[in-house]
């Protein structure tokens, strides 16, 4: 069995949800709505163009993603200017770098994870097209044939 057949056996995860990925998938954070209505009152292209934000951050799944890269560089920059001049106690500073390199590690693993589990789901989703384009074209040839 092909990992695309395999994929598709499985049921889906949310059948009631629009195939085109409609609003209801995608809420406004409660503090969103009240600093449109304040961008409206001040300016209406401010309200307009929060909408806009609010809208378009909803509306692709990976807006954010980019800024994982730039996060990461600062994360490391500020810790490199500003190193942590210890507790006085050896054994305690010895045991805090310890515990840091592992949930460092283990951050980094869960960071792997989660690349690992989205393209999952992008083989998933296109197992699931491409049985709803083969029984289409199944359908259509049933039809004319």
């Amino acid at each position: 069995m092909s990992t695309f057949a395999a994929a598709s056996a499985l049921p889906s995860a949310t059948p009631a949800e629009p195939r085109h990925g409609g609003w209801r998938r995608h809420r406004l954070l409660p503090w969103q709505i009240p600093v449109m209505i304040l961008g409206f009152i001040a300016w209406w292209p401010v309200g307009l163009g929060l909408l806009a934000l609010f809208a378009w951050l909803n509306a692709t799944p990976g807006a954010a993603a980019w800024t994982t890269p730039w996060k990461n560089r600062a994360r490391d920059a500020v810790a490199g200017a500003f190193p942590s001049a210890g507790s006085g106690n050896a054994a305690f500073d010895e045991h805090r770098a310890a515990v840091l390199r592992r949930l460092e590690e283990e951050r980094r693993a869960v960071d792997a994870q989660q690349a690992e589990f989205a393209a999952f789901m992008q083989q998933l989703r296109r197992a699931r097209d491409q049985e709803e384009f083969d029984r289409f074209v199944n359908a259509r040839s049933q039809r004319a044939g």
